[in-house]
Order: C-alpha cells, then sequence, then structure tokens
C-alpha cells in the first residue's frame, strides 16, 4: 500500500501544472439560484396563436394566465368566447340570423339588453383545457444577458442572437440584469457584484421546468478579443460565483465586457399553473435605456 502511495504521488508531481488547471478549469458544478417566476415578469403579455380553425388570445400578469379568449367556427356557427385563468366563462358572443348575442356569465341577452336562449357552451370546455395542455419543450437553447447584440452590431462576427454587457467596474455594489433565453423570453437575472477589486457573476432561473445544460461566462477588455472562432465554440476558464481580479485578471480596466452563453432547456408554460415568462423585445423602453447606457460605456472603453 505505501508504494502504491508513493507511486501516485510521484506521477502528481511528474504532471504539468498546466494540466491540473486545465482538468480543474473544466469542472463546472455551479447550481443557480431559483426564484419565483413573479419576481421577473413587469406588466402584461398578450400573446396570439391559431391551432388549426381555433384562434387564441391569452393575456398574462405576473407569469400567471389571467384571460384566455377563444375564438371558432363549428359547423357553420361563430363563437367567441372570453374565459378567466381558472376557465371560469367571463364572456361570450354568437352570431344567430336575429344578430349577435352576449353571454355576460350567467345569461344571454340581444343587443337591446333583452334576456334570449342561447347554445350551451359546455362544449367550449375542452378548447380551455387543450390551451393548458399544449405546451411548448425548448431543449438547449442559448440563455444570455441581455444587453448588445452582436449580430447587430457587429454582423461579421456572428450571425447568432449572443448579447454582450459592457460592465463599469469602477462602481462597488450589487448589479442586477435580466436574462433572454432564444432571443425570446426573459429568463431569470444576472447579478454582477464588484467589491474590494473583484468582480463577481451569478445568476438565478425561476422555479419550474427549466434546466442548466452547460455554462459559460467569459470577460473581455475590448470588443477586438471576441473572436468569430470564439463564438462558433464559446468556452472559457472564468466561472460563475468566482471573483475575478480587476487588476490581474481585466487588466485593470475600468470597463470590461462580460459575456454569457449558457445552455438551458425549458417548457412553456413553466408549470402546472400555466405560469408564463414575459416577452423580450429590444424595443421596450425598458431595454432602450438600457441599450443607451451600455453603448455608452462601449464608446468610452474605445477613447
Amino acid at each position: 500500500m505505501k508504494k502504491l502511495l508513493a507511486l501516485l504521488m510521484v506521477l502528481c508531481m511528474a504532471l504539468p501544472a498546466a494540466a491540473l488547471a486545465e482538468e480543474t478549469a473544466g469542472q463546472d458544478n455551479y447550481v443557480p439560484q431559483r426564484i419565483p417566476n413573479t419576481d421577473i415578469n413587469w406588466s402584461p403579455v398578450k400573446r396570439e396563436q391559431e391551432d388549426g380553425p381555433v384562434e387564441y388570445e391569452v393575456v398574462y400578469a405576473g407569469g400567471e394566465m389571467k384571460e384566455l379568449g377563444v375564438e371558432l367556427e363549428e359547423n357553420g356557427e361563430e363563437y367567441e368566447v372570453l374565459y378567466d385563468g381558472n376557465g371560469k366563462i367571463l364572456r361570450a358572443e354568437y352570431e344567430t340570423d336575429a344578430g349577435e348575442i352576449v353571454y355576460d356569465g350567467t345569461t344571454w341577452r340581444d343587443k337591446a339588453g333583452k334576456e334570449v336562449e342561447g347554445p350551451d357552451l359546455a362544449f367550449m370546455e375542452k378548447y380551455f383545457k387543450q390551451f393548458k395542455l399544449n405546451k411548448g419543450h425548448y431543449p438547449n437553447n442559448t440563455m444570455c444577458v441581455a444587453g448588445l447584440s452582436l449580430r447587430e452590431m457587429y454582423p461579421g462576427l456572428t450571425d447568432r442572437w449572443y448579447h454582450i454587457l459592457p460592465v463599469d467596474l469602477t462602481k462597488e455594489g450589487v448589479f442586477r440584469y435580466r436574462n433572454v433565453v432564444s432571443n425570446m423570453y426573459f429568463m431569470g437575472y444576472t447579478e454582477v457584484t464588484v467589491k474590494d477589486g473583484k468582480v463577481t457573476v451569478d445568476y438565478a432561473i425561476p422555479y419550474g421546468n427549466v434546466t442548466p445544460e452547460q455554462n459559460c461566462l467569459a470577460w473581455f477588455t475590448s470588443v477586438d478579443e471576441i473572436t468569430h472562432e470564439f463564438l462558433e465554440n464559446p468556452t472559457s476558464s472564468f466561472r460563475f460565483g468566482v471573483p475575478v481580479d480587476i487588476q490581474q485578471d481585466l487588466k485593470g480596466q475600468n470597463i470590461a465586457i462580460l459575456f454569457i452563453c449558457n445552455r438551458i432547456s425549458y417548457q412553456i408554460p413553466l408549470n402546472s399553473r400555466n405560469l408564463f415568462p414575459a416577452m423580450y423585445s429590444p424595443n421596450q423602453d425598458e431595454m432602450k435605456s438600457l441599450i443607451g447606457n451600455l453603448r455608452g460605456l462601449l464608446q468610452q472603453m474605445k477613447q
């Protein structure tokens, strides 16, 4: 046994330090924080979609379905039904030979407000249930921190929807930025902590059907350091949750560029309560303001 231990020690000593460091750098056991979905959803989200002859219009608020409108034609007759988030009919419209009649949740009435006979809407319940069961699966999709689109600013570098985030390293504190997945939904946030000459990056994802698959965090001290080859296969030795020395690792820069390219798998809705992430768009007021500030920081880097 002593001879075996001695042999192992000799072998370890014979290994180059770089080889050991490379092996360690390749291990990534970071587990992101989980947060309530409502923490990352602001304002109602309205979506429209078609499923054959059926048209849906759904309104989400706080990540939860509030109303579902269903419009369809069956046996030559047109129906429009509005449900609340629990499947209760709030309103319905039905076209008759004498004109349109409206259901107010309890009674059918004509345009004059007179109570009339109307169709039994029990058959419509299946459309509400079908919508709730209709889930979208998105395996291994890219998640970035919301920032400046490389595809739009530097189209020669990449045609992928990767983002970069210039960070002012002279300001100490904890700064939170929203994440974007599939260039379509907000999904959790990235937290940047600047303290005592070091910067640490962590991220959070919502509870529900969201599974992290692979992490990639990189820092750049110039846009010129970001190459097409890197963006084709992003890998980095930087790690989430591990402090980075600004002076040694980021050349003492006042501003550096944060790049995140994680892979996550997720399902829409996020859980059985039909929780839904907010839609992302660079044209939202919130994003326009952020993009303007980030462009200013990027310009300062070039001076």
